[in-house]
C-alpha cells in the first residue's frame, strides 16, 4: 500500500447560480452533458465514469505481464494514478449521496474531492458499520454487498497519499535512475496537494505491487458503482410506482 498523510474536510456548497461558495471561481454548467437527464446522467455516471480506472487499470496490468523491465515500473505508476481517481470519485459519490441539499447529478458534476476528504471518508468507513453506512448515503439493502466489501479494505488511509497527489491536477510518476531493462523497485507518484506542498507517494513497482492496486481500483469502483445504482433504482422504481 501507498503511504499517505492530511486531515479531513467537507464538499463544497454551491450557490443557486452553480457556483461554489468557497471558490467562486467555479461555475458548474447548467446542463447536464450531452443533455442527459438527470438521471440518465447519473446513470451514466455510474456504469462508466465509475468504471474507467479500473478497466484502465486491468488494462495496464494485462499489459505489464508482456513489457520490458525497464517499462514495467511505468505501468505500475499508471494503475496508481486509476487508483488515486477511483478513491475520488467513490468520496465524490459518498458526498453526493450523503448530503441530498443539492441533487445528486449536480453534485457529481463538482471539482473532484481530495486528500482532506479522502482522509475524513477513509476514517469513517473503518469506524462504522456496512448497515450504517447505507443509512448514512440513504440508499436501500441492495447495496449491502458494497458496504461490506467497503468495510473490509484495510488501511483505506493510506492511500491518502496518492490522492494528495493528483489532488490539484498535475500528477506526475517518477522512478528514479530509471535505467532500461532495468527493475526499478520503487516508484513515486508526485505532485503538489491543495496546500501547495511538493509531495510524493512511494510504491513498490512488482507485478505482486501492481496486482495489489489494481485490485484495490476495482474494489473502490465496484463500491461506488453499487452506491450509486442503489440510488438509480430506487429513483426508477419511484418513477414507475408513480407512473
Amino acid at each position: 500500500m501507498p503511504s499517505a498523510a492530511l486531515s479531513g474536510g467537507s464538499s463544497s456548497p454551491v450557490d443557486k447560480r452553480g457556483r461554489s461558495l468557497d471558490n467562486p471561481a467555479v461555475t458548474l454548467p447548467a446542463a447536464y452533458p450531452g443533455n442527459l437527464s438527470e438521471l440518465d446522467f447519473v446513470e451514466a455516471y455510474a456504469r462508466s465514469a465509475l468504471r474507467k480506472p479500473q478497466m484502465a487499470a486491468d488494462a495496464a496490468l494485462r499489459t505489464l505481464v508482456f513489457s520490458e523491465s525497464g517499462d514495467r515500473a511505468i505501468l505500475v505508476g499508471l494503475i496508481a494514478q486509476e487508483l488515486a481517481e477511483s478513491a475520488r470519485r467513490l468520496v465524490a459519490v459518498f458526498e453526493a449521496l450523503s448530503d441530498r441539499t443539492h441533487l445528486v447529478a449536480r453534485s457529481l458534476l463538482k471539482p473532484l474531492p481530495g486528500a482532506a476528504a479522502w482522509k475524513a471518508f477513509a476514517h469513517l468507513a473503518a469506524t462504522i458499520s456496512p448497515e450504517q453506512m447505507l443509512r448514512e448515503l440513504s440508499i436501500g439493502s441492495d447495496a449491502l454487498e458494497s458496504a461490506q466489501l467497503l468495510r473490509s479494505q484495510p488501511e483505506l488511509a493510506e492511500l491518502t497519499g496518492l490522492v494528495a497527489a493528483a489532488e490539484t491536477g498535475n500528477a506526475m510518476l517518477l522512478i528514479p535512475d530509471l535505467l532500461r531493462r532495468h527493475v526499478a523497485e520503487e516508484c513515486w507518484l508526485a505532485g503538489v496537494d491543495a496546500n501547495g506542498e511538493a509531495l510524493a507517494s512511494s510504491f513498490g513497482s512488482s507485478e505482486s505491487d501492481a496486482t495489489t492496486l489494481a485490485d484495490i481500483t476495482a474494489d473502490l469502483c465496484g463500491v461506488g458503482r453499487g452506491f450509486l445504482m442503489s440510488y438509480v433504482r430506487a429513483r426508477r422504481g419511484a418513477g414507475r410506482a408513480a407512473g
